[in-house]
C-alpha cells in the first residue's frame, strides 16, 4: 500500500513538473511575440511620421504655386465669370405634394346619408327639449 502511495506522488511530481516546463516556455514564447509586436509597431509609426513629413513637404502653398503656374493655364475670376440673378431659370411650381398623395389613396365617397354604425352598445335617446320657463 504504501509503495503504491509512493509511486501515486512520484507520478503527480513528474506531471507537475511537464506542467511547469509548459508553462514556462509558453510564456517566453508569448513574451517573445509580444517584443516583436512592439518593434514592428514602432516601426510602422516611424513610417507614419516619414509620411506626414513628406505629405508636409509636397503641399507647401509655394511649391504649389509654382507647380498651378507651370501646368495649368489658369486666369483669374473677374466680373465676367459670375452669373447674375436673371439668367437663372424659374423655379417649377411643385404645389402640394402631400394633398395629392392623399387625394390618390382615398377611398371613393358613395353618394347620400351615411349609414349609421352598430356598435353592438346600447342606443341613447337624447333630450332635444329646451327647459321652460315654468321649471325654473
Amino acid at each position: 500500500m504504501i509503495r503504491l502511495l509512493n509511486l501515486l506522488a512520484v507520478c503527480g511530481l513528474i506531471a507537475s513538473a511537464i506542467y511547469a516546463y509548459s508553462t514556462k516556455y509558453d510564456t517566453l514564447y508569448q513574451g517573445g511575440q509580444v517584443s516583436k509586436l512592439k518593434t514592428a509597431l514602432h516601426k510602422e509609426r516611424q513610417a507614419i511620421a516619414v509620411l506626414r513629413a513628406e505629405w508636409q513637404l509636397l503641399t507647401r502653398p509655394d511649391r504649389l504655386q509654382a507647380a498651378v503656374e507651370k501646368h495649368l493655364a489658369l486666369e483669374p475670376i473677374g466680373t465676367a465669370h459670375l452669373g447674375r440673378f436673371a439668367d437663372l431659370p424659374n423655379r417649377v411650381e411643385r404645389g402640394d405634394e402631400i394633398g395629392r398623395l392623399l387625394a390618390a389613396t382615398a377611398t371613393p365617397k358613395e353618394k347620400g346619408p351615411p349609414e349609421p354604425r352598430t356598435t353592438g352598445s346600447l342606443t341613447r335617446t337624447v333630450n332635444t327639449r329646451t327647459p321652460t320657463a315654468a321649471a325654473r
